[in-house]
């Protein structure tokens, strides 16, 4: 199990182009953010330079729950998340957790900025370890998580570089939709 929990984090690494902060904890302890309608679909990043292109995949879970998939190109792996929506400050972020193993130990969370723009792509930045008050920093309770970003969202840094999604009719990941 903890190479798969090791190769979720690696992935979501690599898939946003910085370092990524992994909390035990989320930003809140359940979302009372109602699923967003505009993010539910199928989405392809635009590459910058010559990075490989990402296929993700929204979903409603529930009413505040989302299903999130996931692939690189050239990767033969998908890889599923739960994720849910924290509000802070009028910024939405997705609190997202893997779903790989029923040890709780591995179902931890990562952070990510996201919203829409007046073209209708989704633009995402993760919440970056490299944030000086983040650097090996853990957090024993989620209030004390969302806290500390309320204080900090205006920094710059907090978040890392964004990646634009742009909308697409159909994805094949070889999973049932």
């Amino acid at each position: 199990m903890k190479i798969k929990r090791i190769a979720f984090l690696a992935l979501i690494s690599i898939l946003f182009l910085c370092g990524c902060y992994e909390s035990e904890v989320p930003l809140s302890k359940k979302s009372s953010v109602k699923v967003d309608p505009g993010l539910i679909g199928n989405w392809i990043s635009i590459p910058i330079n010559n990075e490989k292109s990402i296929s993700l995949l929204l979903r409603m879970f529930n009413d505040n729950e989302y299903l999130v998939a996931w692939k690189e190109a050239g990767d033969s792996e998908t890889i599923i998340a739960r994720g849910f929506s924290t509000k802070i400050h009028n910024t939405d972020i997705m609190n997202l957790q893997s779903i790989i193993s029923m040890d709780k130990k591995e179902r931890t969370y990562v952070f990510f900025k996201y919203g829409l723009n007046e073209k209708g792509d989704l633009i995402v930045s993760i919440l970056s370890d490299d944030f000086a008050g983040l650097k090996g920093k853990k957090f024993k309770r989620s209030k004390e998580l969302n806290d500390f970003v309320r204080l900090n969202i205006s920094q710059n840094g907090l978040f890392g570089d964004s990646i634009k999604f742009k909308p697409i009719n159909e994805i094949n990941f070889g999973i049932i939709q």
